[in-house]
């Protein structure tokens, strides 16, 4: 997965729009046994994502945190893993703003969870069985709308490690 930008919140607007453009990248080999996967074919439902409080009036001692949520087709090129064990990993760039929070739904050929900006997390432990893995996430973002100050864009990658 990749870019997601952020807009600023207004003081007086209950909700804020977090402009989530997602682009899905899949690069070359980044480790010795950590391997960019190609998911150029994976899809994201909306490349601009609203942002919303989750209070409607947050307040003094309240939660200030915005989210946004979006539907996204996940389809990932394995045929250099196939018939290996592997442990595959979403990961998140960091951002240059309060760090955002990832956490998504699947239908279970991925492990549900979450991740924070500038990690990666677990979302697949076994052997590749088919050259293509195709999956739908529901993600939602989430993040402090009070730091908020301009557009940003998130990047999410996957990952593989491999004997």
């Amino acid at each position: 997965m990749s870019p997601v930008p952020v807009a600023r919140p207004f003081r007086s607007a209950p909700r804020l729009l977090f402009a989530a453009l997602l682009t899905f990248i899949g690069l070359g080999a980044s480790q010795a046994a950590t391997f960019r996967v190609d998911d150029s074919g994976t899809l994201v439902s909306q490349p601009v994502a609203p942002m919303r409080w989750k209070q409607l009036v947050p307040g003094r001692g309240a939660d200030h945190s915005v989210e946004a949520r979006l539907m996204v087709a996940v389809r990932l090129h394995l045929v250099p893993w196939l018939n290996q064990p592997v442990r595959l990993y979403m990961g998140l760039a960091p951002v240059h703003s309060d760090p955002v929070q990832a956490s998504w739904r699947t239908q279970g050929r991925l492990l549900a969870g979450s991740v924070r900006s500038g990690a990666r997390t677990l979302v697949y432990d076994g052997t590749v069985s088919t050259a293509l893995l195709e999956e739908t996430m529901e993600l939602v973002l989430t993040t402090d709308g009070r730091a908020l100050v301009s557009p940003q864009t998130l990047h999410f990658h996957f990952e593989i490690d491999a004997p």
